[in-house]
């Protein structure tokens, strides 16, 4: 009698299991479009730096542009340009 109390449904087991799988397929996709972003961003600031230089565009690699290259994508990299173009450096 008493065990029948402390004995968890399954159905609130599946519900429980079933939102687990949900978000760790969430966090690994958000976590590796992320990786892919941070690794083009890089690739792009690297290249905006070296075809860059010859017209004064010089854009620091650092955690904060890493950042915003990693949660924009190449978007971020073109609002970097945009803030250097406008006189802020990061």
């Amino acid at each position: 009698m008493v065990l029948e109390f402390l004995a968890i449904p399954i159905w609130i087991l599946l519900v429980i299991a079933i939102a687990f799988i949900a978000i760790t397929i969430f966090l690994v996709g958000f976590l590796r479009k992320l990786l892919v972003n941070t690794v083009i961003g890089l690739i792009a600031l690297i290249l905006v730096n070296w075809l860059g230089g010859a017209y004064g565009i010089k854009i620091g690699i650092n955690f904060l542009s890493v950042l915003v290259t990693a949660v924009l994508g190449l978007a971020g990299v073109g609002l970097l340009i945009l803030l250097h173009l406008a006189g802020l450096k990061l």
